[in-house]
């Protein structure tokens, strides 16, 4: 008995759509969703995010092209698209992990799969530009993968193209949700968006509907859905005209249809609370007279590219509470006080000018959060001089308030964090602009009133019609008959602090109180930490826009590279004009004469007291018998303690003495290659030495050079690279050792090896230390012989592969050719027999 025949399994919809209108569909669906990336554009500059988008389009489409070919159900499906995602998402969505930003890594994965949960919250408190660190690329890679394979599915599937043209506008949404207050390109690419998706659209609805229906004015050789087809031509036809016609008058208009100030689109980030809050940290003007006592003498960070009286910003502080002046911060970044909004580094956030400068910044004793910035806008910030696990930590948390110009790592800079400052620098405004400058109209954060000072301000401010000269009489006026002190050693008396009791008293006369000899002078007696708080505070209750700076400057006749140390702590004042921006005013005087502080009063002294002998000392307490045994426990236990503590020390260093030993073993290792190398017989084998200890160099430098390349194409290449090697000189003294004439003088190898170890040091000098140490660590140069080795092997064996194949096909050419030549043998020989027959 036969099983019965299973049934005909039913077509697809898939199988039955002409493969032209089915590449059509999917050319308009993936324009339609690139024109929805681009609108990423501002929110993460460059074009790392279109290679990302692009291929998450690309994946989508074949994964949902197979499923569609092979009938394939959701969980097939699933499955393929979370391979797919960890597979390719290490190279486009977490490409900062990644090994050479392309193989999937421990740290990738990992940030893959934290990325569909915290990576839309990466992207909206990230500054924009945004770059691609801190998982953020994962918002793209996400959305347009899962679209496009659900775009992509429904219209090769089904008949339900418009739930298909849906999908792209999802990726619209997304763009704008999490994009800024700036479109890209709004009008072209909305033109071309609403001209592709009413052109697709109509041409779909179109051939459905001739589809279906019979006309008789078709021929029956055309397919309704056909070009063919008059009626469709005509409908298209005119739909173009009209498309083209609206698309020419919006692009004509396209002045008209930009929003009204005020009315500017919605933007997710905008609303979303900065995750750094500056209130949490002490202010650091409070910290000034530290750096003064503590670290006077002390580096606390080194900077590049600055020139003597350059002041280096530390952070800028707004808000008065009548105890301190605070960074105050706020929740919108285009206030006075701006924002704290996470930075990517190594992205433009700023288009630099002409006069751009770059500055390098190392971190020495110096210890907070606040990370010292350069001039009057920061254009970028790169961590390239740091190490890739600090690099990565530092980027999670680097903010930047762009209006107060403060940088912060909210984990807090350590000794040996470099990064890198592209910014433009500070410029004095002009005579025309102070005469005709004006205070801008912004609104600082509210201090704590001190109604006390309005009115000596507006004595010492006067009533010139300049707000610049108004300004300059109130600084002046403050810094009149007034004294520099620090209050350290032997400088004048001065309480440090600006709380509003100490402002205050630096309103009096100077003077002492005659009662109490030992008090502290009155008057204005102080540094730049209560000179400018005072200026700040008199500028504030006359309305003008002022706030305090605490930073650095650079010490005079220093440029270059310099060392900031404690001692050159300083403050300063910045007041807002309209068209010129912050401009900065010193606040403090010149150092001058201390005030004469009055004598203490002479205290008499008492007469002399007579000692008395001291009382004889008593016998001590006999000890009862076996008090003083040797046997007792007290003895035992600071041995036992030492014991104890000695053992936990070993413990813990061992870990730091093993790394000891494995770093010693590896220097040892090369040293005695090297020498070995050195101390070979003949010559041409100790410069051969030399030029491979050359070839190990750059192997652990990451820079392997290909073995099957000349020591001149190795020299070649090198000199435009690494020109501190010397390289041609170097090869081309080894190929004549080697393959020369023996002319050579045995001192001409000491020589080249006294070149090779010149060239070593000069080609790593330039490194930070760090790299160095991972070049002497390394242990790339003991696997390269291996390496070439297996190289060579299978080089060999696909040649041998290539000759056998080579021969097998030359074979069989020959056994052709010998039997076609004993098959046309015979045949001509009886045809020849034949005709002498016939004859």
């Amino acid at each position: 008995m036969t099983a019965p025949a299973r049934p005909a399994r039913r077509p697809s919809y898939f199988s039955s759509v002409p493969a032209k209108r089915l590449a059509i569909d999917l050319a308009v669906l993936g324009a339609l969703f690139v024109l929805a990336l681009l609108g990423f554009q501002h929110v993460y500059g460059g074009a790392q995010y279109l290679v990302t988008g692009i291929m998450a389009l690309v994946l989508g489409t074949l994964i949902a092209l197979i499923g569609a070919r092979w009938r394939w159900g959701p969980l097939r499906i699933t499955a393929l698209v979370l391979g797919v995602y960890f597979l390719f998402g290490s190279m486009f969505a977490a490409p900062t992990r990644a090994l050479w930003g392309i193989v999937p890594t421990p740290g990738s994965l990992l940030e893959l799969l934290k990325a569909p949960v915290t990576s839309w919250k990466s992207l909206l408190t990230v500054a924009p530009p945004v770059g691609v660190a801190q998982g953020v690329l994962a918002v793209v890679w996400i959305s347009m993968l899962l679209l496009s394979l659900a775009a992509m599915t429904v219209v090769m599937r089904t008949r339900l193209y418009v739930l298909a043209w849906l999908f792209p506008l999802v990726m619209v949404a997304t763009s704008i949700f999490f994009g800024t207050d700036q479109a890209f390109w709004p009008v072209p690419r909305g033109v071309l968006y609403a001209v592709l998706s009413v052109g697709w659209l109509t041409w779909r609805f179109e051939s459905g509907r001739l589809a279906g229906a019979e006309s008789t004015i078709i021929s029956d050789t055309v397919r309704p859905g056909s070009w063919k087809n008059p009626v469709l031509r005509r409908r298209v036809i005119g739909g173009a005209v009209i498309m083209a016609i609206a698309a020419g008058g919006a692009f004509a208009a396209s002045p008209l249809l930009d929003p009204p100030e005020g009315t500017i689109r919605y933007a997710q980030r905008d609303r979303i609370t900065p995750p750094f809050d500056p209130r949490q940290y002490v202010s650091p003007l409070t910290e000034f007279r530290g750096y003064l006592k503590d670290q006077r003498e002390e580096e606390l960070f080194t900077i590049t590219g600055v020139s003597s009286g350059d002041q280096i910003r530390l952070a800028t502080m707004d808000q008065y509470d009548l105890q301190v002046y605070n960074v105050a911060s706020s929740r919108q970044k285009d206030s006075p006080s701006g924002a704290f909004l996470r930075t990517a580094p190594g992205v433009d956030l700023e288009e630099g000018t002409g006069q751009q400068q770059v500055s390098s910044v190392t971190i020495g004793a110096y210890r907070g959060v606040w990370m010292p910035t350069v001039g009057e806008r920061t254009n970028r910030i790169d961590l390239e001089g740091m190490d890739q696990g600090r690099a990565s930590a530092t980027t999670e948390n680097l903010f930047l308030n762009q209006p107060s110009q403060t940088a912060v790592n909210a984990l807090g800079v350590q000794a040996g964090d470099t990064y890198e400052l592209s910014y433009e620098p500070y410029t004095e405004p002009t005579a025309e602009q102070q005469n005709a400058a004006t205070f801008a109209d912004i609104t600082l954060p509210d201090n704590e009133p001190a109604e006390e000072m309005t009115a000596l301000a507006e004595e010492w401010a006067g009533s010139s019609d300049s707000d610049y000269e108004r300004f300059q009489n109130l600084s002046r006026s403050v810094k009149e008959d007034a004294y520099y002190s620090h209050g350290l050693e032997d400088d004048t008396a001065s309480l440090s602090g600006h709380g509003y009791s100490r402002l205050r008293a630096m309103l009096e006369e100077v003077g002492f109180d005659e009662d109490t000899p030992d008090a502290q002078p009155m008057g204005r007696i102080g540094d730049e930490e209560q000179y400018a708080a005072l200026t700040a505070v008199l500028a504030r209750s006359l309305d003008m826009p002022a706030r305090v700076v605490m930073g650095f400057e650079v010490p005079e006749g220093q440029e270059g590279t310099v060392s900031i140390t404690g001692d050159d702590v300083t403050a300063w004042v910045e007041v807002a004009f309209e068209d010129i921006g912050w401009v900065r005013f010193d606040p403090a005087p010149d150092e001058d004469e201390d005030p004469t502080e009055p004598q203490p009063k002479e205290v008499e002294k008492p007469l002399p007291q007579v000692a008395q002998p001291p009382p004889p000392p008593a016998e001590p307490p006999s000890p009862p018998p076996g008090a003083m045994s040797d046997d007792t426990d007290d003895d035992e236990d600071p041995t036992d303690e030492t014991a104890s503590w000695v053992v936990y020390l070993g413990l813990g260093l061992l870990p730091f003495v093993l790394l000891g030993l494995f770093a010693a073993a590896v220097i040892i290792a090369k040293t005695v290659r090297r020498r070995r190398r050195r101390a070979l017989e003949t010559l041409p084998a100790r410069v051969d030495g030399g030029w491979q200890e050359i070839l190990d160099l750059l192997t652990d430098m990451g820079r392997a050079p290909d073995p099957l390349m000349t020591r001149a194409e190795i020299a070649a290449q090198l000199q435009a690279d690494v020109p501190q090697l010397g390289a041609s000189t170097l090869a081309a003294r080894a190929d004549r050792a080697v393959f020369g004439p023996d002319d050579l003088p045995d001192a001409a190898a000491e020589e080249y090896w006294d070149q090779v170890m010149a060239a070593r040091s000069g080609a790593t000098a330039a490194l930070p230390w760090h790299r160095r140490l991972r070049i002497a660590l390394s242990l790339r140069s003991f696997r390269r012989g291996a390496a070439e080795r297996r190289r060579e092997n299978r080089r060999r064996r696909v040649n041998a592969r290539a000759r056998a194949k080579a021969q097998k096909r030359t074979e069989a050419l020959r056994r052709r050719r010998s039997s076609v030549r004993g098959t046309t043998a015979p045949s001509l020989w009886r045809t020849i027999r034949r005709k002498g027959r016939s004859s």
